[in-house]
């Protein structure tokens, strides 16, 4: 039987509410999705992930297709919590709670072979939404967030993600040296950016496969010098108009097309 929730102070839509700050998530090991589009990647994608789903009864219907092979904890709510919940300014009303993305080197290991994107020090939701997204649109197998980099299940991010969380690997790891070693035991190349012409022009970039990394540094400082030495590579993408450096989701989005164009994918 489905239960109804009707308060914002029922206890359990306080605990669900918390999960929009960073402390609360990773205590929980879950955080809040909200919108029918995303909520819908997950459950056909990533269904074990899904533990409880909260919705106003206009998404009944189309919810209940979906609901027969599954046994998720589903609550239907007003519109008073759900404006609670929302962190939109027109929420649809349809929110869910999901198990944080488990990560650890024997999910490396076991991984085809596919290019990484590595966002360091990367801190706005927007730009790194945005090169998850582009990430999955270019067939990578995954998006490495590093500890001083905005955390990717903040809400803005899952927002500006689209769903993509759930068609590729998302995590943020506390020892990208030691992720990157692994990568380069696999015999992946490891490419740097920078904003600098005395760097590897992209055009002279000759790729045998897709085992490669690519590493795109924060907005204003760009890739770390510590980063940058450990990178086979450091590309530059050549400016030829007057603007002085382009938005790194844009710049991360030239380079993941340009170099996976060239690979027979």
């Amino acid at each position: 039987m489905m239960q109804k929730i009707e308060s914002v102070k029922n206890e359990q839509i306080k605990k669900i509410n918390k999960l929009k700050q960073k402390k609360y998530r990773q205590q929980a090991g879950k955080y809040l999705l909200e919108g029918w589009h995303v909520i819908k990647e997950a459950l056909i994608n990533r269904p074990q992930e899904v533990e409880i789903i909260l919705t106003v009864s206009d998404h009944l219907a189309v919810l209940r297709p979906y609901l027969r092979d599954h046994s998720w904890i589903v609550l239907e709510i007003n519109d008073r919590v759900a404006e609670v919940l929302s962190d939109t300014v027109h929420t649809d009303g349809i929110f869910a709670v999901a198990k944080l993305p488990e990560f650890s080197e024997t999910t490396l290991l076991n991984h085809e072979s596919k290019p990484w994107l590595v966002l360091d020090q990367v801190q706005d939701p927007g730009n790194a939404g945005t090169m998850v997204r582009t990430a999955d649109a270019a067939g990578f197998s995954g998006v490495i967030f590093s500890a001083g980099a905005i955390d990717p299940f903040n809400s803005k991010v899952v927002r500006s993600m689209q769903g993509s969380q759930f068609h590729l690997i998302v995590a943020q790891v506390h020892d990208l040296k030691a992720f990157l070693e692994i990568q380069r035991q696999q015999d992946y190349q490891i490419f740097g950016t920078l904003v600098d012409s005395s760097a590897t022009d992209i055009r002279q970039i000759a790729l045998a496969n897709q085992r490669y990394v690519l590493m795109m540094g924060n907005e204003a400082h760009g890739l770390s010098t510590e980063l940058a030495a450990l990178a086979d590579d450091n590309l530059y993408l050549p400016i030829f108009g007057q603007a002085e450096s382009l938005n790194v989701a844009i710049a991360a989005a030239v380079l993941m097309y340009q170099l996976q164009m060239q690979v027979d994918l």
